[in-house]
């Protein structure tokens, strides 16, 4: 029995020296296991502040535009995101003076748009949207676009965006001062038929404050089907600005007072001074295989024969003005024509020149003969005449014509709308539209013709350019 006893102890003595190495193993498993918890916790923790952090940094607002029409009565229009039909714009109520006038009816609520509404204008209307910020987009006559951006961050002044889809016409923008980080303005332009994705953007570069001050212009023209882009014209007026066009890796780089015209499709064309050339094909230059009616398009010819006489002649011709080769037009008529006919060719333009400080028309002209001294009997009739029509602040029509002739009439005063030039010379012309009174607001349309008995004159670089 004692020997039992003893056996026991021993036993018991064993049992209680395995277990201590197990219970050791399970302390450090358990310090292990609550060491990793809180390792994850901490991880947690300081996930979720990251996460807080940035989405406080990071996470956006919608923003919106007021809209303020400018003219043209109900001429401007608006189309909700997800809608298809359009809707007229109010205008504000105005005196005769052009001002404010809430007299004579109250004035309409102010409207808003938001991302993905569209806006278009119609023939002389503008169209001024200022931002949440104050940054301003004026979107001019004929113009039509759509918000695909308006967006702030939402708790900290960090990131502000704008971008809008331009279809056609002239937007111009311009960035207000603002406490922002990174501020982000562009136009997108030029939709890729295959995809819809628009190919062209044009962006002012700076960011932040820097942004501020900043401008740039973007006009889109349309084939003869107004849908279908032909060229992007991008301009910078203050500031710094970039194109991107896809399929090119290098991005242009735009200096103040610098722009690039981007075919349909193609790369970003060389930078040139910022200028908005009203006129197209200033040097006449022919197109085969088009109809007769518009050999040098876009121009269209402009005729009134003479009751028993031959029809004057236009076609095109190569000269050379101070060495360099030039492409002009020649109009010509039989010097034996004895009654009155009228040559020439007609381009409309249809553009708003309101705000352009300065709208200079430039040719070239050369006389090689007339039959007529001065400019007729009547004063108007010349071997060349350049003739620009336009609209007044009203809107009343009013034409601008300078005629050139080489040989005077000594029997008369020189012509009023006349100016004598040398036979057989190529003369510059330089006339700033701006002095005209009234002045321009828009400028409808520019012919170039001959008019008299018989007459051969030439002309080239015809240009109405404005800056941007």
């Amino acid at each position: 029995m004692i020997a039992g006893q003893r056996e026991g102890v021993r036993g018991a003595v064993a049992g209680s020296v395995d277990t201590a190495p197990a219970r050791a193993r399970q302390v450090r498993r358990a310090w292990a296991f609550l060491s990793a918890a809180f390792s994850v916790f901490l991880l947690l923790c300081f996930g979720l502040a990251g996460a807080g952090y940035w989405y406080r940094g990071h996470a956006t607002t919608e923003r919106l535009a007021r809209v303020e029409v400018v003219g043209g009565g109900e001429r401007a229009f608006i189309r909700p995101a997800y809608q298809v039909n359009w809707s007229a714009l109010p205008v504000a109520p105005r005196g005769t003076d052009g001002e404010a006038d809430p007299a004579s009816r109250p004035a309409p609520a102010p409207i808003f748009l938001r991302e993905g509404d569209a806006l278009k204008t119609e023939e002389g209307t503008r169209v001024f949207l200022t931002l949440w910020d104050e940054s301003k987009v004026e979107v001019f006559e004929r113009t039509q676009i759509e918000i695909t951006e308006m967006r702030t961050t939402q708790y900290i002044n960090r990131v502000r965006a704008f971008s809008l889809h331009q279809k056609r016409g002239l937007v111009r923008v311009s960035p207000a001062a603002g406490d922002y980080g990174r501020s982000r303005f562009q136009i997108t332009a030029d939709p890729d038929p295959q995809t819809g994705r628009d190919r062209t953007t044009v962006l002012l570069r700076d960011s932040g404050q820097s942004a501020a001050g900043g401008s740039f212009l973007v006009e889109v023209t349309t084939g003869a089907d107004g849908e279908t882009t032909s060229a992007v014209r991008a301009s910078v007026r203050r500031g710094v600005g970039a194109v991107r066009v896809q399929g090119y890796e290098d991005e242009v780089r735009l200096e103040a007072n610098q722009q690039t015209i981007v075919p349909a499709g193609g790369a970003p064309g060389p930078l040139t001074a910022a200028r908005r050339d009203l006129v197209v094909n200033g040097r006449f230059e022919p197109q085969e295989g088009i109809a007769q009616e518009t050999l040098f398009p876009p121009w269209r010819k402009v005729i009134t024969p003479g009751q028993s006489g031959p029809s004057g002649q236009l076609k095109p011709v190569a000269d050379s003005i101070g060495g360099r080769p030039v492409s002009a037009l020649e109009i010509a008529r039989s010097l034996d024509s004895t009654d009155s006919a009228n040559t020439g060719l007609r381009q409309n333009i249809d553009a708003l020149v309101a705000d352009s400080p300065s709208l200079v028309l430039t040719a070239q002209v050369k006389v090689l003969a007339q039959s007529l001294p001065g400019g007729g009997e009547a004063g108007t009739e010349f071997p060349i005449i350049v003739r620009v029509t336009y609209r007044d602040q009203q809107g009343r029509a009013h034409d601008f014509v300078r005629g050139f002739y080489s040989v005077p009439d000594p029997s008369r005063p020189g012509p009023e709308r006349g100016r004598e030039v040398p036979a057989d010379t190529w003369v510059p012309v330089e006339l700033d539209l701006r002095d005209l009174t009234p002045q321009p607001v828009r400028i409808d349309a520019i012919e170039v013709y001959a008019s008299g008995h018989g007459y051969r004159a030439r002309i080239t670089d015809v240009a109405i350019v404005s800056p941007d």
